[in-house]
């Protein structure tokens, strides 16, 4: 079996409402389709995703010009000797950003042609670690919502089922945040994990400083405090909380990952398959924080990451939010707190192609 082509497509999905935090804001999820097709007409479907526009159609322009006249005639079940060749012919212009994610989508593509071979889903070829994932909700906590709204998304939340939430950080005024943490602990009760994230807004000393303010509520975990080059910012923070410290989704490679844990800068990685070079690079990523023992507890794109986190032994939670569900089939369904990970051979993602159609445009 031969790849024969490889090509890609951009559609711009409107979110079901604006999220903002602490650094930016989208209306729009930008996503980048890669197609693998083969001689034998067995074909894969990977992707990823911008937001606002920004780099999606560079990402899509990457894939059309370059990766098919790298893989064509390759064996497509040979991943990792796919993945290596895509990453050492580029990694000279990019070792993140764009480049990382047109290989990610292309990886994902074959790791779901791969699961459509084997005639098994994703989560059992991957390792089949457990049948259902816990799953927090990140939609309820965005930071332009008002203290009210806070509150009332809290009481929903918490009433669905979900096993966490997670708010957004980085008011101007600590104390507004302060606020804000002080009325979700009160309304979701002391057993509700609460998790924060600052979208990388502080400098190491001001995290510190607030990370000081919110020990008292205790917290599951304080995501991107920090700029995410600034490793031995992390490393000081996480000697001077008691909060463990979440990040990942700005990292692109498994040794910006090594670097971290070397350091001591993490306790919770936070590795974006669409983002880190697919699943193939993902995989390593947790199975390198398992022999640290780190859990993983992937960013966004929950219908990607539950069979993920389902294969591993060191796999935490998904992110709930509903970024795709206008564009799905079939949406996935909260059950007693838990995701359960489809059984059908291939990523799982059943996508709705005549509603996505609206949303094509011009790469």
């Amino acid at each position: 079996m031969k790849i024969t082509r490889v090509y890609s497509e951009v559609y711009d999905v409107p979110v079901r409402r604006e999220m903002h935090d602490a650094i930016r804001s989208f209306s729009k999820m930008d996503l980048v389709f890669a197609h693998v097709e083969t001689d034998e007409g067995a074909s894969g479907l990977g992707f990823t995703y911008s937001t606002n526009k920004y780099g999606a159609r560079e990402v899509c322009s990457i894939i059309n010009q370059n990766v098919g006249g790298l893989v064509n005639g390759m064996d497509p079940r040979n991943n990792e000797r796919i993945w290596n060749k895509l990453w050492r012919s580029m990694d000279w212009v990019g070792r993140g950003g764009i480049v990382s994610l047109a290989i990610a989508a292309t990886d994902i593509a074959i790791w779901d042609l791969k699961s459509k071979l084997c005639g098994i889903s994703l989560h059992k070829l991957l390792g089949g670690y457990r049948d259902r994932v816990p799953v927090y909700n990140t939609d309820g906590g965005w930071l332009n919502h008002t203290l009210n709204q806070l509150i009332d998304e809290t009481k929903q939340i918490k009433a669905k089922g979900f096993r966490g939430t997670k708010i957004k950080v980085g008011k101007d005024d600590p104390m507004e945040d302060l606020e804000r943490i002080a009325a979700v602990r009160e309304t979701g009760g002391a057993s509700l994990p609460i998790m924060v994230d600052a979208n990388e807004r502080f400098t190491h000393p001001e995290a510190i400083r607030r990370a000081r303010m919110w020990e008292e509520f205790n917290l599951f975990w304080f995501e991107e405090p920090c700029p995410a080059e600034d490793l031995f910012g992390h490393a000081k923070l996480k000697s001077h909380t008691t909060i463990p410290i979440a990040l990942g989704e700005s990292l692109f490679n498994k040794q910006q990952f090594s670097d971290y844990i070397a350091v001591d800068g993490v306790s919770i990685i936070q590795a974006d398959a669409c983002r880190c070079g697919g699943i193939t690079e993902w995989l390593k990523i947790a199975h390198l924080a398992d022999c640290h023992h780190i859990q993983m507890s992937p960013h966004f794109v929950m219908e990607l990451h539950l069979p993920l986190v389902a294969a591993i032994p060191n796999g935490l939670f998904v992110e709930h939010i509903q970024a795709l569900d206008d564009v799905l089939q079939e949406p996935l369904k909260l059950d007693d707190g838990y995701f359960v990970p489809r059984e059908e051979p291939g990523l799982g993602i059943r996508w709705d192609f005549d509603k996505l159609t609206l949303y094509r445009t011009n790469p």
